[in-house]
């Protein structure tokens, strides 16, 4: 019995042995800069070229590879990419990369503007933690930091962290990714694409001797947790457009919120009449608040008048735009704003109805957005009769002018809008999709979970997805604003 118990303890502590025995990497507890000098020593290259103390990948073939196999690390470099460049930071790899096979986790290198190339971006543990979020570009400098300690991982570029994943004991994989996890086993940089080269400068390593614990997730039945897990395994661009810093939310908790939920954030400003945000100033002074913080850049285009008051060349500068129908003003003259009943005047159910589906036909047709969000919103003494009023002629009068203006439909969690049967004619009809909270204050945030049930329920997949064009492509430069407001 005695020797039942303490057998495994001894072939733990007999591998122990066996790798610090092999280990020939950089000191344990010292940080070392990798150069041409010790190279050879630490790490194999293929393809890759010296200019002056920047190791040049210009090949896709181009690698550096660790000669050693290590588990818990602190690795920095600085990296530049040209146009078209896309690599990988590959870690508890194999020596030679297989991928039918892949084994351990990579952090993308990808820099290229919206809707071009691999929606991944710097700074993704792919597949994992999927980053769609340009955090650098190209022609630029910038800082990549990835620590991996114990079962935890982070990576952070320009000092702002943009993945941080806890592996559980028992991590649950798609069939064909089973060797993503965590194991001591070899580092290697490479580049994946034909265009484009990376250049790497002040690389240094940190082998960590002392991981004080592991981090234990608590054991509990989080089925939505399961799915999030698998969309993201799939590279399902799980990316909430509609975030509000309000309510005392701040920039920070909702960047954790994001990222221990598996999700990536458009953080957006209300800009309008009567809104923070009423003019070019205000408008320019926002985005360059938050331009160096890894969240979609967002522009809310509030009530009908925000097209008199800002400059294309201004709102050009947002990743998107989005507006709703929301707010606008009636046959009679009165302003109407659909979420306060002492301003929302239903005289006749059918006529009001009728003017509501025209009034978000003409913003659709004039307003040169991206995205429709709160869509198929009733006031509150129409919205049990939802299903009655939004009749089919109805819902295809706005699918159509979704379709004819190339505007994504927002799936809100908030209101658990549009209904299923809406997004099923939407997606038949050819329309792309966002998700979307538009979370009233910070603790309302939750994880899209009707998005999520209309995404399995409709079968949506990326393809059904929004994502933002490139700022040469946007919108608002290409069609410029109406010359009156539209409702």
């Amino acid at each position: 019995m005695l020797i039942k118990r303490i057998l495994p303890a001894i072939l733990l502590l007999a591998v122990a042995v066996y790798f610090i025995a092999r280990y020939n990497g950089p000191e344990p507890g010292v940080t070392t800069t990798i150069d041409r000098n010790n190279l050879e020593k630490y790490w194999k290259s293929k393809d890759v070229t010296f200019v002056e103390d920047q190791f040049r990948l210009e090949k896709c073939t181009a690698s550096i590879t660790s000669r050693f196999r290590i588990l818990d690390f602190e690795l920095s470099m600085k990296i530049k990419t040209t146009p078209g460049a896309v690599g990988q930071l590959n870690f508890s790899t194999t020596k030679v990369p297989d991928d039918k096979n892949f084994r351990g986790y990579a952090v993308m290198i990808n820099n290229s503007d919206y809707s071009t190339g691999l929606a991944q971006k710097t700074g993704s543990l792919s597949k994992i933690r999927n980053n769609f979020i340009r955090t650098a570009d190209d022609n630029e400098w910038f800082d990549l930091d990835v620590t991996v300690a114990g079962n935890r991982i982070s990576v952070s570029v320009n000092g702002k962290l943009i993945s941080e994943y806890t592996q559980p004991q028992n991590a649950k994989r798609l069939e064909n990714l089973t060797g993503m996890v965590l194991s001591r086993s070899f580092i290697s940089l490479r580049k994946t694409s034909t265009q484009g080269e990376i250049l790497v400068a002040d690389m240094k390593i940190k082998p960590i001797t002392e991981v004080k614990s592991r981090m234990d997730l608590p054991v509990k039945q989080d089925s939505l947790a399961d799915v999030i897990d698998s969309l993201n395994q799939r590279e399902f661009p799980l990316i909430d457009y509609h975030v509000h810093l309000k309510g005392g939310l701040t920039m920070d908790q909702a960047r954790q919120h994001a990222r221990e939920n598996g999700l990536c954030y458009g953080v957006a400003a209300n800009c309008g009449l009567k809104f923070p945000v009423t003019n070019d100033s205000t408008l320019n002074s926002y985005l360059k608040s938050i331009q160096k913080e890894p969240v979609f850049k967002a522009m809310q285009c509030e009530g009908r008048e925000w097209v008199t008051l800002f400059t294309p060349e201004a709102v050009a500068g947002f990743d998107y735009i989005f507006t709703d129908g929301m707010t606008w003003t009636d046959d009679k003259g009165r302003r109407m704003r659909l979420w306060i009943p002492e301003e929302t005047f239903v005289d006749n159910d059918q006529q009001f109805m009728e003017m509501f589906v025209s009034k978000i036909e003409a913003i659709l047709d004039g307003e040169p957005i991206d995205i429709h969000v709160n869509p198929t919103y009733l006031p509150a003494q129409l919205a049990s009769r939802y299903d009655e009023l939004w009749t089919k002629e109805r819902m295809d009068r706005v699918i159509n002018a979704l379709v004819r203006n190339q505007v994504a439909l927002e799936i809100n969690s908030r209101f658990k809008l549009p209904s299923i049967a809406f997004i099923k004619r939407a997606k038949a009809a050819g329309v792309k999709f966002t998700f979307g909270t538009n979370n009233a204050s910070n603790n309302d945030l939750n994880r899209l979970e009707y998005s999520i049930k209309v995404l399995r329920t409709v079968g949506l997949t990326a393809e059904d997805m929004f994502l933002p064009k490139p700022k040469s492509e946007r919108k608002i430069l290409k069609k410029g604003l109406p010359a009156k407001i539209t409702g």
